[in-house]
């Protein structure tokens, strides 16, 4: 994937980069070495190093404190109040919920909230459909959420219930902090199907995801021991889901995709990894600080040097990120669907200048670098019942051919070497996972409704 997400992070990154576990269950993949990556002077010219933390907190005596000017009159940040780098969703557009998030769902969309991970309010848009087909959940990309928003102004009405669901740190749904926002987005999502499940027939659930919303459901088949996602998953078996423009990762998989693939994954571990360690440090900070109030000036002083260095380092990755999906969408499209470009142009706009958007993005993508989708996965899968259909578009930038074969091949779809002709179909040996060729890039959901339409077809 040749991606402009992290051109900034490519050059912040050290080198060596040394990456440091992140702890879920089941965790994703650990990376060698505990120590704590620094950023070097040279990256940003800061004058602020991040001291690794030591396991367990303790207070710090006035002399291991840094050298740092004191400012009398700053008040030490409290604990429990949030980061100042947007560890919830600024509240100015919380009523935003149609696909241009103006603050109307849409003819025939009624709009709503529920309790996501960790209580995070998720906002989703959900309609009725016209006849007696399963409920379907539907999950978008990784900068702009609203992959499906042509398919959804078309005048035909659906076959079954569909519900749309934002992921935190998308407007309008919650932006809680997370070292690892997939975790949080696979139960998010569990939580959706569940709720689709409540009013569709025989409580099936079909699933409509779209780039990294096709890692978000890899990560869910993985916390299948979850009471929550196993419910959903009961929802979900038998039934259809549609991954378009997919990929996944796992030990090697990067060095498959190519170089560049394989450098922007060190480097998105590598910052995000940075920045874990300077937040651990913060937090220590504040704990010593409240049983020594004398520090209180100097590790406030502290605070607000790594904040201003941790925001710069989130906008800058962030920055080119906007300006890639600015140049993808500068292209006119169909006259029918031409209104909803301009609008996520527009929210493109406000998303990149927010900070909840920045963080959320650039933890995903490290995410995305740290799953490790095995061949329990796969199987799981199909134990299931599950009925993939996975889509691949010849002109995807985003995600080249190589990217797309390591899921293909991890699910037991046989694929060659080249990526084979537009209209081209491989299977799995059993026939229930199955990948086509299309014409178009990595938004042909968005461009190409039609065929969409007629893919989604029960």
């Amino acid at each position: 994937m040749k991606s402009a997400l992290l051109g900034a992070a490519l050059s912040l990154s050290p080198s060596p980069a040394t990456i440091a576990p992140v702890q879920t269950a089941p965790s994703l993949s650990p990376s060698a070495a505990p120590s704590l990556p620094l950023l070097a002077p040279s990256a940003l010219n800061p004058t602020l190093a991040v001291p690794a933390a030591p396991e367990r907190p303790r207070t710090l005596l006035p002399t291991e404190i840094p050298a740092l000017p004191g400012f009398p009159g700053l008040a030490l940040p409290q604990a429990a109040k949030p980061l100042p780098s947007g560890e919830r969703q600024s509240a100015e557009a919380a009523a935003r919920f149609d696909g241009a998030r103006a603050g109307d769902p849409g003819e025939g969309w009624t709009s709503g909230t529920f309790e996501g991970d960790g209580g995070a309010a998720i906002a989703y848009k959900s309609r009725r459909g016209a006849g007696s087909a399963p409920a379907r959940v539907y999950a978008g990309g990784l900068a702009l959420n609203e992959s499906f928003e042509p398919l959804f102004a078309r005048p035909a009405a659906p076959a079954g219930n569909e519900l749309f669901v934002w992921t935190r740190g998308h407007r309008p749904s919650e932006w809680l902090h997370s070292k690892s926002p997939i975790d949080a987005d696979a139960r998010d999502l569990a939580r959706a199907v569940s709720l689709a499940a409540e009013s569709s027939p025989g409580g099936k659930v079909e699933l409509a995801l779209h780039s990294f919303g096709t890692l978000v459901f890899q990560r869910m088949i993985q916390l299948h021991e979850e009471p929550a996602v196993a419910a959903a998953l009961k929802a979900l078996a038998g039934s259809r889901v549609f991954m378009l423009h997919a990929t996944t990762h796992y030990e090697g998989s990067e060095r498959k995709a190519g170089p560049d693939f394989e450098r922007m994954s060190q480097a998105t571990r590598a910052v995000v990894d940075w920045l874990d360690a300077g937040d651990a440090t913060a937090d220590l900070w504040r704990r010593t600080a409240e049983f020594n109030p004398f520090l209180a000036p100097m590790v406030a002083a502290w605070l607000q040097q790594w904040d201003f260095q941790r925001g710069q380092v989130i906008s800058m990755a962030a920055r080119d990120a906007a300006k890639m999906m600015k140049a993808d969408l500068s292209e006119p499209w169909d006259k029918a669907v031409d209104h909803i470009r301009k609008a996520f142009l527009k929210d493109l706009a406000a998303d990149a200048r927010d900070p909840a958007w920045q963080e959320s993005m650039l933890r995903r993508s490290s995410d995305m670098f740290r799953l490790e989708f095995s061949p329990e996965d796969a199987a799981r899968i199909k134990t299931l019942g599950i009925r993939l259909e996975l889509v691949h578009a010849d002109g995807d930038k985003l995600l080249n051919w190589e990217s797309a074969k390591a899921l293909f091949e991890r699910l037991g779809i046989p694929c060659p070497a080249k990526a084979p002709p537009v209209g081209a179909v491989l299977r799995d040996a059993s026939g229930r996972f199955r990948a086509r060729l299309v014409s178009g890039d990595h938004y042909w959901p968005l461009k190409r409704r039609d065929e969409l339409a007629a893919l989604l077809k029960p």
